[in-house]
């Protein structure tokens, strides 16, 4: 027995095909969320808990030195500076802040570019001159 189709049965399942192809095409792509780097970007700062599994609040400076060595600067405050640094998992990197209070860490953030500048110049700013003419 041969069939035949309706040509309006055809064009029926021709227009819910479209009509599915369109909602496909005009549905919003899943955006990753990137926390860490969209904090970067709006706040210039992201404070952390830790960086890397041994260096958290409460590490002790001589620990700071160990685990992440020397820093690329060193502020008049005692804070130190890393810089090119990452959040694992994240798109986010800029200078490691970290603050120290009684050799202790008290403060760790990743800063963009533009404050780690603005942080060394003041640094520099505020070191007195050794000799003058």
């Amino acid at each position: 027995m041969k069939t035949t189709s309706h040509p309006s049965l055809r064009l029926s399942l021709l227009a819910l095909v479209l009509a599915a192809s369109a909602a496909v095409l005009s549905a919003k792509p899943v955006e990753t969320t990137d926390r860490a780097a969209r904090l970067l970007a709006q706040q210039g700062r992201v404070v952390l808990e830790n960086a890397g599994p041994f260096v958290e609040h409460g590490t002790y400076l001589v620990q700071v030195a160990v685990k992440l060595g020397r820093p690329h600067a060193r502020l008049a405050d005692g804070t130190w500076l890393y810089h090119h640094r990452r959040i694992e998992g994240s798109a986010a990197e800029g200078t490691l802040v970290v603050r120290f209070t009684n050799d202790r860490v008290s403060e760790l953030a990743l800063v963009t570019p533009t404050i780690a500048t603005a942080l060394t110049t003041a640094r520099d700013a505020a070191t007195p001159l050794l000799a003058k003419k």
